[in-house]
């Protein structure tokens, strides 16, 4: 799915208890309404 919408993924390190990091983005934070609150990506 990233690669048909042309985002390369971006590498971040997941601490352990954290939100974990969107893979479009790297946005660690809850999901609003099953997407990522930063960039929108659909992942939930």
């Amino acid at each position: 799915m990233l690669a048909r919408e042309g985002i390369a993924p971006v590498e971040v390190a997941h601490v352990e208890g954290d939100e974990p990091p969107c893979p479009a983005c790297g946005t660690a934070a809850p999901l609003v309404d099953g997407a990522c609150s930063d960039c929108g990506l659909q992942l939930g």
